[in-house]
């Protein structure tokens, strides 16, 4: 009888509670301007952890505000400390009795990448797709409050984990092809959704076309655009057939993340990586398909319309990773993997049916390139900041010299997701650092000079010793657990 009644008992979650006031495995990462701030100041950052040993219950995405830290960080273009300053705090109080704090919450695990929308004075809203079950996608909505506190909460729910409430893009995987679904979700991009009448932003009579632009009607407009979604792992047809594999760019309206089958555009053979969204085409890089990748394939979300590029018959690459474009769409920078190389496309005519791209430099880079953000410089081409993970360094690459002029050494351990704070005639970067659970913060004081670049700081603990409990970074003294 005593069994009869222990199989009666319920489940008990021994998942250890993810720690809210360090980042663990952190991926996607985004910095905002804060309106609110001082002239000056050093804005907003957001920092995914992907929790990917699943040793926490969850994942989770917490916001700092750069101008609360104690210490603070360095002055934009002051002379660096050496050693580089680390701090290890987040936030500047204590987290609640009961571990949670208002500028964290829970999202599921293997965040990808993340975009951000303004939704209007002091509030953004964040989406976050992750690989885990269900592959899901997150709208977390940022608020800034007095005395530059941060809230964070997931949209359309009042739970502090929003991964319950998250859009899955596996919702139809149970029907008899199984698809439209999107395993492997990782990539993120935002695209305005522009008008001229209110019937362009949708028959429904909640929206308004204001300054060009579709935003939800009401006494607080909010703009709506689309969120489009990536994924790293082809859909076959049926389930786990292996058969009629095929990739899709998704797209979900940011007003209220619903999916349908509409929402999936099928993009033939071959998964997604990462879209950047031009005038009139999405750029969509492309994962391995035996015997050649897809490297980029051009989407139009408007007609579903669909280009292959070809440039892996021009240059041989393996697959894809990160890729972005220039201010005035001339270029298109792609990240390819084996081997490890930059390639530089002009793009013919950008907004015509039929753009063309050609492949017009192809560069070596360090070991395991991953994600790029470009630098524009007025008069000049433009300079790019690329993570190379397994390198260990962001290099950067100027396009009016052909090539890398600049490795940035130190930033930490495996470097992954970057992000970049304008500053006039400068940037600073913050790159995420997957193995060792920090952000380094890289300053480049004059974009005309690239070798000026340097690291000035790192945020958050390590947690090497929470995976190597030998690890010299366990002391206190080294900012480590405590």
């Amino acid at each position: 009888m005593a069994a009869v009644g222990l199989l009666g008992c319920p489940a008990v979650d021994v998942s250890l509670p993810t720690p809210l006031d360090r980042l663990y495995f952190p991926t996607a990462i985004a910095h905002l301007d804060n309106p609110s701030g001082p002239d000056g100041g050093n804005g907003l950052l957001v920092v995914a952890s992907t929790n990917f040993d699943k040793r926490f219950s969850s994942g989770s995405l917490i916001a700092i505000n750069l101008d609360t830290l104690s210490p603070p960080l360095p002055a934009f273009g002051a002379t660096p400390a050496s050693p580089v300053v680390q701090l290890p705090m987040l936030r500047p109080g204590p987290l609640g009795a009961d571990g949670g704090s208002p500028d964290a919450v829970l999202i599921a695990p293997f965040a990808g990448q993340m975009a951000a929308l303004s939704l209007g004075p002091d509030r953004f809203r964040l989406f976050v797709p992750t690989r885990s079950e269900r592959q899901r996608v997150h709208a977390v909505d940022l608020s800034v409050g007095a005395g530059g506190a941060l809230s964070l909460d997931c949209f359309n729910s009042a739970d502090r984990n929003c991964g319950l409430s998250a859009t899955s893009l596996t919702t139809f995987e149970q029907t008899d092809t199984a698809v439209p679904r999107a395993p492997g979700a990782f990539g993120v991009a935002l695209r305005e959704r522009a008008c001229t009448a209110p019937t362009d932003c949708g028959a429904s009579t909640d929206f308004a076309c204001q300054q060009g632009r579709c935003v939800t009607a009401g006494a607080t407009p909010e703009p709506s655009v689309e969120v489009l979604v990536t994924h790293l792992t082809q859909a076959d047809s049926p389930l786990g057939s292996s058969k009629d594999a095929r990739g899709y760019l998704v797209k979900l309206p940011s007003e209220s993340m619903a999916v349908t089958p509409e929402s999936f555009i099928n993009l033939g053979p071959g998964a997604t990586h990462a879209v950047a969204v031009g005038r009139r085409w999405n750029y969509v890089s492309g994962r391995f398909v035996s015997p050649l990748g897809n490297l980029v394939r051009l989407v139009d979300t408007r007609t579903g319309a669909l280009i292959s590029t070809g440039l892996e018959s021009v240059f041989r690459v393996a697959e894809a990773r990160g890729l972005a474009l220039s201010s005035d769409e001339r270029r298109l920078y792609l990240l390819g993997r084996s081997p490890d190389a930059l390639l530089v496309a002009s793009i013919d005519d950008p907004s015509s049916d039929a753009p063309k791209l050609q492949i017009v430099r192809g560069n070596p880079l360090p070991e395991t390139p991953s994600e790029v953000v470009v630098l524009s410089r007025p008069g000049r081409g433009d300079l790019l900041a690329i993570t190379c993970t397994n390198a260990g360094v962001i290099a950067l690459y100027d396009d009016d010299v052909g090539d890398v002029v600049v490795q940035v050494p130190g930033v930490g351990i495996q470097p992954f997701g970057l992000t970049v704070d304008r500053r006039g005639a400068g940037a600073r970067l913050y790159a995420s650092n997957f193995q060792d659970g920090r952000v380094a913060v890289v300053d480049i004081p004059d974009l005309a000079q690239p070798q000026g670049a340097r690291l000035v700081a790192h945020l958050g603990r390590q947690q090497l010793c929470l995976i190597r409990a030998t690890d010299p970074s366990c002391s206190p003294d080294a900012g480590g657990a405590r």
